[in-house]
């Protein structure tokens, strides 16, 4: 049997299916293949069925286990001497995970069309499924459009989703009928006159939420004075304004800011229509949340915004909209398993970096591991800011018995790299680990293998993508194609 992986068939069997009542539970089994180990031997007990197809190879299986004790067996050193990998990190991604997120969607908003950020997962394998799913894309630029194109996905469902686009991106974009694309500047209008000029523009406006990980707008969109000129200046060129954009934030927090974006478009919708322009698109973006129990559930984030489309946009307003999430679709279905490479007992000079325990008792020593994933190859990019809001600290995976050991210590997780700010979680609680013990992150589905380098030698994990067994008519549906 295989599985397929994006960097090579690391291991051969790997596949779970996570339920989405408890994330712990999961229907799963795993076997590995490397020379000189007897694999037949190491199968579990319970069967399990192969799925290969000439674009994705890998497993389905259908009993009962949990995510731990998938990552621990194949961290298990001591029965396989031979192999020389087992120490190296690795991503599990579960494809059922973002089939139940496509379900919710639908059965939520089922009037909002989604076009998925390819920036938050473009491994192939996945924007397969998106396809097969029937989803459009978000693309901001000629390789992520090339991409999908490639994939088989229609030029008519991508929206070429950057305000400021190379020239050279903007004639590909022309020669491949990629028409719908945002821009938010008269020097973005000029251009779009002078390469494109039968595009399909999309006007971005500011409309940030406070509460997210990561605002937009002093990067993109334009003010309210702005619009105005913007849309008079656009028929003054003969182009062709079809719609009106915001993105809110990434990891938005507060679901009412939605209704509130929606409610600050509809005018501008109307005043565009009253200088003639034919204005039947709205996107709303995206900032969804994507974690398995985010602190604000995608219930209340739907709620919001079907409440301000029946408000503001019902189907008599002739106004279509779409969606560009991208986490929403790919965290929860990550998880990243590491090796403590080393550990240092640290003990800081003076009582500046005291801590408290909860017995009142002050600790000033500092447990420092260093992990084989860092903000380099795996929290890399604008994520390397965020990780104390963005990630959760890490699972063992081998938790020592009960007693001394098990005791929260105030610990440090450092990268691999040598660079001096490769630090994870800078503080942390954490039971005390060994070297050579592995740790098991949750919600590392987005924006990781996107965003990560192999700087100093370390390599992006590698990613091994898994299914549920009743998934198997979805598989051939798309994957056989």
């Amino acid at each position: 049997m295989y599985l397929f992986t994006t960097t090579g068939l690391t291991f051969i069997g790997l596949v779970l299916y996570l339920n989405r009542a408890v994330w712990r539970k999961t229907y799963c089994s795993i076997i590995f293949e490397y020379p000189g180990v007897d694999f037949e031997a190491r199968q579990f007990e319970f069967g399990m069925e192969l799925f290969e197809t000439p674009t994705v190879r890998l497993s389905l299986y259908d009993k009962e286990t949990t995510i731990v004790e998938i990552a621990q067996e194949r961290t298990r050193s001591k029965t396989e001497p031979n192999r020389t990998d087992l120490e190296d990190p690795f991503i599990i991604y579960d494809l059922g995970d973002a089939v139940c997120k496509d379900k919710q969607w639908k059965e939520s908003l089922p009037q909002v069309q989604i076009f998925f950020a390819v920036k938050s997962n473009p491994d192939p394998v996945f924007l397969r499924l998106m396809i097969g799913l029937g989803k459009g894309f978000d693309c901001a630029s000629r390789k992520e459009i090339e991409t999908v194109l490639d994939l088989g996905a229609s030029p008519d469902r991508i929206i070429f989703a950057h305000p400021y686009k190379q020239e050279s991106h903007l004639r590909f974009a022309r020669e491949k009928g990629v028409r719908l694309m945002t821009f938010d500047t008269e020097e973005e209008l000029h251009k779009v006159k002078r390469v494109y000029p039968e595009a399909r523009l999309v006007l971005r406006v500011v409309f940030d939420d406070a509460t997210c990980g990561l605002e937009m707008g002093v990067k993109f969109g334009c003010r309210n004075s702005e619009v105005r000129p913007l849309m008079e200046l656009a028929k003054d060129l003969g182009l062709g304004i079809y719609g009106v954009c915001f993105h809110i934030g990434s990891q938005a927090g507060n679901p009412r800011v939605f209704r509130e974006a929606i409610r600050y478009t509809r005018p501008i919708i109307d005043e565009g229509r009253r200088l003639g322009l034919d204005m039947k698109l709205l996107d709303i973006g995206g900032g969804f949340p994507g974690r398995l129990y985010p602190e604000e559930p995608f219930g209340k984030f739907a709620e919001a915004v079907r409440e301000a489309l029946e408000e503001n946009f019902p189907p008599s307003s002739g106004v279509s909209v779409i969606a560009e999430p991208g986490t929403f679709y790919t965290r929860s279905a990550g998880y990243l398993v590491a090796n403590v490479m080393a550990k240092r007992i640290y003990k800081p000079r003076g009582n500046k970096d005291t801590y408290h325990n909860a017995n009142g008792s002050t600790d000033k020593a500092i447990w420092m591991y260093y992990l084989n994933v860092g903000v380099f190859n795996a929290f890399n990019g604008p994520l390397a800011q965020l990780v104390s809001t963005f990630f959760e600290v890490p699972e063992p995976l081998h938790p020592k018995d009960s007693g001394e050991k098990q005791q929260l210590k105030p610990s440090c997780l450092w990268g691999p790299t040598c660079h001096p700010h490769d630090v994870i979680f800078e503080k942390c609680m954490m039971p005390e680990m060994e070297s050579g013990d592995f740790v098991m992150f949750h919600d590392m589905g987005g924006y990781i293998t996107s965003c990560a380098s192999g700087f100093n030698g370390y390599e992006v994990p590698p990613t091994s993508y898994i299914a549920p067994k009743e998934s198997r008519p979805l598989l051939e549906r798309i994957f056989s194609a």
